[in-house]
């Protein structure tokens, strides 16, 4: 009898449903915008570069998805919407499959004599399946920036290793600077780990200017618009059921059926086993 109640359990373990288990969001590979906002660029002088990336990551516990928006522009310094040296202002929005983790820009650019560099990264991250514990962004910001000029940036002395935004760092170290503005700010969730590097080794020329900003905020639901955002009025008709809480569509639940099943092939082999006992004795 012992060995029937074992072989029953085991059975009943083998019903139990794999859906129960989530794996985490899949990475994605970094943002790798084109144009004005790749590095390396805009080194010529009298050259400005304008960068804006806004990035919703819609993270859920099997993956999730993501939204970037991408504005930029390369042209003149006073007036970087122009598209004097060769790129229009664009402005591209795409879908990608998983979340987006890293966003890289701006490095190593508009390091040309008066050229101008103007970069931004948003990034709003939605845990779609619950709230995720967040905490104040850390930054790595404006060291060796500056000629030893940095009032614009916030926060300031900001010298986290590995921080989740670094950026303006060996920057504007050109001479007479016309302004260096970094600013960082936001919440990050460890459940995914986002990072931000921008306008590092750049606007390095003589009379340089650098205005860059990056916020990550880390929400708790579904982005406005997402097909993950529960209806907010209930169907006209709601469904009824002759059967109790029985599917309304006529069919049986697989799991419940596979369930008595084994129950009651555990219950007839208990049965047969004490009869045959009996019988024997």
């Amino acid at each position: 009898m012992r060995t029937f109640l074992i072989r029953g359990l085991a059975v009943l373990a083998l019903l139990v449903p794999v859906s129960v288990m989530t794996a985490a969001p899949v990475a994605a590979a970094p943002l790798a915008a084109t144009g004005a906002c790749a590095t390396g660029v805009g080194n010529a002088g009298g050259q400005g570069i304008i960068c804006e990336v806004t990035i919703v990551n819609s993270i859920t516990s099997t993956g999730g998805s993501a939204t970037i928006t991408v504005h930029e522009c390369l042209g003149s310094a006073g007036a970087p919407t122009d598209g004097a040296n060769g790129h229009t202002c664009t402005t591209t929005t795409t879908a990608a499959a998983a979340p987006v983790t890293a966003v890289t820009q701006c490095d190593g650019s508009a390091n040309g004599g008066g050229a101008t560099l103007r970069c931004t990264a948003t990034i709003d991250n939605y845990f779609v399946d619950g709230a995720p514990g967040s905490t104040a962004v850390t930054v790595n910001q404006c060291v060796g920036s500056g000629d030893g000029l940095t009032t614009g940036c916030t926060p300031f002395p900001a010298t986290t290793t590995d921080a989740a935004i670094t950026q303006c760092n060996g920057s504007a170290n050109g001479g007479t600077l016309v302004q260096l503005t970094c600013s960082a700010a936001g919440t990050m969730a460890s459940a995914l780990v986002v990072t931000v590097n921008q306008c590092n080794g750049s606007a390095l020329g003589g009379g340089g200017l650098a205005i860059c900003s990056a916020t990550m905020n880390a929400r708790v639901g579904a982005p406005a618009g997402s097909p993950t955002t529960p209806p907010t009025t209930p169907p006209t008709t709601p469904p009824t059921s002759t059967a109790g809480d029985a599917p309304t569509d006529g069919s049986t639940p697989l799991l419940p059926l596979l369930i008595v099943s084994a129950l009651g092939g555990l219950v007839a082999a208990v049965f047969v086993t004490q009869r045959r006992a009996s019988a024997s004795r």
